[in-house]
């Protein structure tokens, strides 16, 4: 019988490749053993996964070991100059497989192109009490949502530098939500309203996979991001939350070279940890006051400058229009600039039903 790694005159250079074995490619061990238990055993077989999202479920490989297995592919096997080039397609593809999380507002969701997307840093930036810390549990709850009801069934981190998560506040979010998906519920298809989808969606399961990080001071901030990467493979997260960026970056620092050099880097490890777990990153910026030399009048704009808002894939900016809360779109790659209105409830972030701003007349 002929070596089937042998090509006959009838195959191609491609067919000869596509046949080898995978241990002709550069793979760790590890990664290795976990495609064949899988039943992976020549580069035809991995290259029958559409993309790393694919790979890793099938095998049981994180997505950063699946986009590793791709890239040896190629580097190997095609002789690929750049190694990690992608086709567009399958960019495409990857990102056609891509849930968003769900802010519990139509309008805003509609607005962010279905929710919050993953792979990218969003960051919400406004006033005190305009609703960011607000939306910031609402997505911790909405990232939890079983994958019958469009969710992730992901677990959050949650970086609070400024004190203001309230665990009590996130229970309330919680009850709402888990009350609303039982409501709903009843109108799902029978195998599904039946599967037991909510079994683990209950206010204690959903607090307990909400992990906070206190972070006093600058130095801390950066020890929970450098060590992000293997904190969130190990418990699932697919939502980190940073509230707010802004709080050690405008008190701790002098050297203001030293503050935008130290931001960049961060900006940097928190877009790649989004793209390489698939997850989102939410941050929250602060507004400070700059004057217009030109008309001689101060105007409110997101606090960090310039250059960290190059660092965020999508702006967000909240604020008061009239006595509506109101969300504006005002840098996506994306999507187009637009406005929704929202309010902030008992529940969570909600569409606004006739309801207005309530005014302190003390």
């Amino acid at each position: 019988m002929a070596d089937s790694k042998v090509a006959s005159p009838t195959h191609s250079p491609q067919w000869y490749e596509d046949s080898l074995q995978l241990t002709s490619v550069p793979l760790a061990p590890s990664i290795r053993s976990k495609l064949q238990n899988a039943g992976f055993v020549s580069v035809r077989d991995v290259k029958g996964a559409r993309g790393p999202i694919d790979l890793a479920r099938e095998t049981g490989l994180t997505n950063a070991e699946a986009s590793e297995v791709i890239k040896a592919l190629r580097l190997g096997i095609e002789g690929t100059a750049l190694a990690g080039a992608k086709s567009a397609s399958e960019i495409l593809y990857e990102e056609s497989r891509k849930l968003a999380v769900f802010t519990f507002s139509k309008d805003l969701d509609d607005l962010l192109g279905g929710g919050v997307a993953v792979g990218e840093i969003t960051e919400l930036c406004g006033c005190p009490g305009i609703g960011k810390t607000q939306a910031c549990m609402q997505l911790c709850v909405s990232v939890q949502m079983p994958g019958a009801f469009g969710g992730y069934e992901g677990s959050a981190v949650y970086i609070d530098t400024e004190g203001s998560f309230m665990a009590e506040r996130a229970k309330e979010v919680a009850q709402a939500t888990v009350s609303h998906l039982v409501s709903i519920s009843q109108f799902l298809p029978k195998h599904l309203s039946e599967s037991g989808a909510l079994s683990q969606f209950t206010v204690n399961e959903i607090l307990d996979r909400v992990h906070l990080f206190r972070c006093h001071e600058i130095t801390e901030l950066l020890a929970v991001v450098e060590s992000l990467p293997m904190y969130v493979r190990a418990h699932g997260v697919k939502l980190v939350v940073i509230d707010s960026m802004a709080f050690h970056f405008r008190q701790d620092f002098k050297d203001m070279a030293l503050r935008t050099a130290i931001l960049a880097k961060l900006t940097t490890q928190l877009l790649n940890l989004a793209k390489s777990e698939h997850l989102a990153v939410v941050s929250v910026n602060q507004i400070t006051v700059k004057p217009d030399p030109a008309s001689g009048v101060a105007r409110l704009v997101p606090a960090l400058g310039e250059s960290y808002a190059h660092g965020c894939t999508t702006r967000v900016i909240l604020s008061w229009e009239s006595d509506r809360r109101m969300a504006y779109l005002f840098k996506s790659p994306r999507l187009p600039r637009g406005k929704a209105k929202f309010t902030v409830t008992n529940g969570g972030i909600r569409d606004v039903r006739g309801m207005k701003r309530q005014v302190d007349l003390k």
